[in-house]
């Protein structure tokens, strides 16, 4: 029996007003929204009805994602937002909109914009009813469950709401322990093909899908957001594997594993790059990694195993402002672990640098865009430092009275520009513009991609259009993108 609620749940845009460029930083690697499609399994477990939508994807604007919602015509409308993507703007805009053609949809807003912002959201914005925090597949599901059957609230953990008037906030629910427990996330509801692309490399034309095999991060990354907030807990080795086959019967080619760290535990990776090779997968892939925890084995296995892609957290040149950043890592560390990663033949290696913190000279933001010269990597991905709330960086400056919460919560704020002793972000950008080219130019550069081009399966575009389309995309977005540490689930 079908239940009498109707849902519908939005990945927004970054919508037409928002006009800053770096909003949508991320448009040139869109990703199938796993918030959204766990919470459709989760409901339609229940019963519920339940229609999904990629704003973002399908490059909706506001007018298109309007009448979308307006068709669905839904009692309860959803939305997954986050801070730094402009993406919780978006959907309050939509959501006024919504409100006056119909007062009645009550409107939930979820994902990490609302943690830390839920007083803030409901203050400015009356329109939106409840804000889901953290992890939301079950208090989204009791607040569905008592809206139905006109309960009370107050005892639906995780739920900011009004009540008479007054903005309440219920104790936080639990993270979820067994995240086993969780039915696979329904990427069918979406409804669209995605493609797999980065920095102008096409890795993936079709076939393409994300997947995650844990939540969270043990580390104490001071610009990272999930390790306050997510924790960190993984699945079973034997349902991450599961999923694998299901995606594979479904006809998918290529998983990108969107954990905020895949390499936590050895053990785990080369028993599930084991299981993958015992199924005989053919699935390639692509994953994060700490350059602390690389391993020959490891690494060994992960490439027999279809492993293309590596990616990782490079982020500084400069032990001093890898210490700030509390990354316990050494730059000899990221050498030690591009070569073992080479050695391993792992088609391709990418590598993040994050420039711009408190105070950093313009000598050391020098030392970290050189250092990606040097290393062997295939692509370097530059970002300018940016902080949101929910972040220890964010939390300092607003106590050092640098940086004004009130004017920055809803889009978070680059530190270059609100740090007196920092380099100007035009600066910095005019500088990451330099080394880009000299990066992508460099002779030794080409002829290496030219050689594993021709030598690899995998056929990538060629080293003059990855620069052309990684110096537009800079001077586009202000090159910013994974400082945000954006949530993939």
């Amino acid at each position: 029996m079908v239940n009498i609620f109707k849902i519908a749940l939005v990945n927004p845009g970054p919508g037409e007003v928002l006009s800053k460029g770096r909003i949508v930083a991320n448009a040139d690697h869109i990703y199938p929204p796993l918030g959204i499609c766990y919470l459709s399994s989760v409901l339609k477990k229940e019963n519920y009805e339940v229609q999904l939508i990629d704003q973002a994807a399908k490059k909706l604007n506001f007018h298109q994602i309007v009448n979308w919602i307006k068709n669905q015509d839904p009692d309860i409308l959803g939305f997954s937002t986050l801070t730094a993507s402009g993406s919780g703007i978006s959907a309050a805009l939509t959501s006024i909109e919504i409100k006056k053609w119909n007062p009645n949809i009550k409107i939930v807003f979820g994902n990490r914009h609302t943690n830390h912002n839920d007083y803030r959201i409901l203050t400015k914005y009356p329109e939106i009813d409840y804000s889901v925090r953290n992890e939301g597949e079950f208090t989204f599901l009791e607040l569905v469950k008592a809206l139905e059957r006109k309960e009370s609230l107050k005892d639906v953990k995780g739920l900011t709401y009004r009540d008479n008037g007054k903005i309440r906030r219920n104790e936080d629910r639990p993270l979820i322990k067994d995240l086993d427990a969780i039915p696979f996330p329904d990427r069918k509801a979406l409804n669209m093909e995605y493609t797999g692309s980065f920095g102008g490399l096409e890795f993936a034309p079709k076939g393409f899908t994300s997947m995650v095999s844990s939540r969270g991060c043990p580390y104490q990354c001071a610009f990272c957001y999930g390790k306050r907030n997510v924790g960190f807990r993984t699945r079973s080795v034997e349902n991450i594997m599961k999923e694998i086959l299901l995606l594979e019967s479904e006809g998918y080619k290529y998983i990108n594993f969107v954990d905020d760290n895949f390499t936590v535990s050895k053990k785990k990776v080369i028993k599930l790059s084991r299981l993958m090779q015992k199924h005989k997968v053919d699935i390639d892939w692509i994953c994060e990694g700490r350059v602390n925890q690389v391993s020959d084995d490891m690494l060994k296995e992960m490439k027999r195993a279809k492993c293309r892609i590596v990616f990782y957290g490079i982020e500084s040149a400069n032990q001093r402002i890898l210490d700030y950043y509390r990354k316990n890592i050494t730059p000899d560390q990221s050498v030690a672990a591009v070569r073992k990663t080479r050695k391993a033949k792992i088609p391709y290696i990418l590598g993040s640098f994050i420039v711009g913190a408190p105070g950093e000279t313009l000598q050391e933001i020098y030392n970290t865009l050189k250092f990606a010269q040097k290393l062997d990597i295939d692509f370097p991905v530059y970002n300018l430092l940016g902080t949101m709330p929910g972040t220890d960086i964010w939390d300092e400056l607003v106590e050092k009275k640098i940086l004004d919460e009130n004017k920055y919560w809803e889009e978070g704020v680059h530190i270059s520009d609100i740090d007196p002793n920092g380099v100007s972000t035009e600066k910095i950008s005019n500088l990451i513009l330099i080394m880009l080219k000299q990066f992508f130019m460099n002779p030794k550069y080409i002829l290496r991609t030219t050689y594993r081009t021709t030598t690899s399966s995998y056929k990538f575009l060629s080293s003059i259009k990855v620069l052309t389309h990684n110096i537009q995309n800079f001077k586009d977005f202000q090159g910013v993108k994974s400082f945000w540490n954006p949530d993939n689930v």
